[in-house]
């Protein structure tokens, strides 16, 4: 069939129980709105997701940048680093190059795809559910996963930096934590919605996600010019505020040295907060797309 409604309903038959009061206590036979059947799979499939074993692998690699502000605080005796120097050189450095895209392929690439390939995707079909309310669901569960590891772990070094130096708790600085924190959700959304796609696309994700996640992206946002914008971490490095980063301190030599080599004008905040934008738009509409078009075996 290629109307519409046969592409959003499975193809395998659920029987349906005896009478309509026995369907209705089983929770068969009546459609669930959309909105509320992303809700209930988001809920399902978050507290399911939170529960692997892979998530504590994830939580231990989420103390390396934990453990580099202990050490800092321990052993660093170079010039004066500020507090806000080493979270604009921590989240621009660390998180936004490696930790928030390996977060987001590692609880993004199997969000979809993992279930459609072992047919346990069918679950959700107890009940008419579109297709591509199951597909949303299960993203955005995968993206609070990833948004949590990102900004917990950015509470802990938040705590490490002030932890008895509470006179670098300036308006500045909690300015640049929280909004560090806003852009860690949006690129945990941005980036787990691309590996999702890639997972519903393609029957082993992890290569091709490997692939634009430290080789697309780590290659074509160190080219000069325009380039560069062809990637979600141009725009999100972009949204950093790292004035204080040209001081002395870790990065001075090298942002001043890539400010010489660049030459060429600034990109607006609002210009990558947009794009970003419309890269989760796109993302989400193309695993969409894959999804309603992927044929399910159980």
């Amino acid at each position: 069939m290629n109307d519409q409604h046969s592409q959003d309903q499975p193809t395998i038959a659920v029987p349906a129980p005896r009478d309509e009061s026995a369907a209705n206590d089983a929770g068969f036979g009546a459609v669930v709105p959309g909105a509320q059947a992303v809700l209930w799979i988001c809920l399902f499939s978050f507290r399911e997701m939170v529960r692997r074993r892979r998530l504590i692998s994830l939580s231990l690699i989420m103390t390396l940048p934990v453990l580099i502000v202990l050490g800092i605080r321990i052993w660093y005796e170079g010039p004066e680093l500020s507090a806000r120097m080493l979270l604009s050189s921590l989240s621009y450095e660390g998180y936004i190059p490696l930790l928030v895209p390996l977060v987001c392929l590692a609880v993004g690439a199997s969000a979809i795809g993992e279930q459609v390939e072992e047919g346990t995707i069918v679950y959700y079909w107890t009940r008419p559910i579109s297709r591509w309310a199951i597909y949303l669901g299960r993203l955005l569960a995968a993206q609070l996963v990833a948004a949590t590891l990102l900004v917990f772990s950015l509470a802990l070094c938040f705590v490490e930096m002030v932890w008895g130096k509470l006179e670098v708790i300036t308006l500045g600085f909690l300015q640049l934590y929280f909004g560090v924190c806003v852009l860690f959700v949006v690129g945990a959304f941005v980036y787990t919605a691309a590996f999702a796609a890639i997972g519903t696309a393609v029957r082993r994700p992890m290569l091709p996600s490997i692939l634009f996640a430290f080789g697309w992206e780590s290659l074509v946002s160190e080219i000069p010019q325009r380039i560069q914008e062809y990637t979600i971490r141009f725009h999100l490095r972009n949204l950093i505020d790292t004035g204080q980063m040209t001081d002395q301190g870790l990065s001075g030599f090298f942002f001043d040295l890539i400010s010489r080599i660049l030459q060429r004008e600034p990109v607006p905040k609002w210009q990558s907060a947009l794009v970003l934008l419309v890269m989760l738009s796109a993302t989400i509409g193309l695993g969409v797309w894959f999804l309603r078009r992927k044929e399910i075996f159980k």
